[in-house]
């Protein structure tokens, strides 16, 4: 990703500065070897900030869910460790052929399967799921392109939002207000649990392509959500961060190389 405008407009004042003291210190007797490691070492300090704002290289992979079954899934190799009270789901997801997206993304937790789910069942629309409620989500994603999704959710008030390619599509209020997600679940991609970590329905698995997945336990600006689906930037989740140790296949899933932002 090329650097953006206002980090170069930042990154130039510096060097056009240090280059002026450069010509009064070089008459002034200092060698222009100097100068020039000077300027080196401050034009290599600018390029290491552009790189730490592309998206991570080594984790640039997606995971492919090629058919409708109830032993492909990847589980995620973290849980909660205390109760989140807001939360911010985003995805790069690409839809299979067949009808209904299926279940992209499930957290369970003992005594509720249906702590967090994002699922589009059958011929139904997508659905978030919060401690087993639901509301519809106006997204469309079966067009089997990629797309970047993001939910929000707060328990204050049970607010809401649901964004499509960095724009807002809807939101609401009272899903599950004052109930915090739970601590300790399981959290599973491609399939939708009726138990913990477990009894997956094959009509209800994720058909497609998933990438980039993040997990944050509060709640993402507008703004931040477009810079992430426009990849003018690149967050990273503070309860699930996409990485290859992190994601743990089974059944088949498969996974490439891939990156949404090139």
């Amino acid at each position: 990703m090329t650097t953006t405008p206002m980090a170069m407009g930042r990154g130039h004042p510096p060097r056009m500065a240090y280059h002026s003291q450069g010509h009064r210190a070089a008459a002034h007797g200092l060698h222009p070897s100097k100068l020039d490691a000077v300027l080196n070492h401050l034009h290599h300090r600018n390029s290491d900030t552009g790189s730490r704002k592309k998206p991570k290289s080594p984790d640039a992979f997606q995971i492919d869910f090629p058919m409708r079954t109830n032993y492909m899934y990847g589980r995620v190799k973290r849980t909660l460790l205390h109760e989140i009270f807001s939360l911010t789901l985003c995805l790069w997801l690409k839809g299979g052929a067949s009808s209904g997206l299926g279940t992209p993304f499930s957290y369970s937790v003992s005594g509720q399967a249906n702590e967090l789910v994002l699922i589009e069942w059958g011929n139904n629309p997508m659905e978030l799921l919060v401690n087993d409620k639901a509301v519809t989500l106006p997204l469309s994603l079966t067009d089997g392109k990629w797309h970047h999704l993001c939910v929000t959710w707060s328990t204050r008030d049970g607010v809401w939002e649901a964004y499509q390619d960095g724009v807002k599509r809807g939101s609401g209020e009272n899903l599950s207000a004052w109930h915090p997600i739970k601590p300790g679940g399981v959290f599973i991609l491609g399939q939708e649990q009726d138990t913990l970590g477990g009894r997956f329905d094959a009509t209800q698995a994720f058909v497609g392509e998933i990438s980039d997945l993040q997990l944050w336990s509060h709640v993402l600006t507008a703004h931040e959500i477009y810079n992430l689906a426009s990849c003018g930037s690149h967050l990273t989740g503070d309860v699930i961060a996409w990485t290859e140790s992190v994601v743990e296949l089974h059944g088949g899933v498969t996974k490439y190389p891939f990156d949404p932002c090139h």
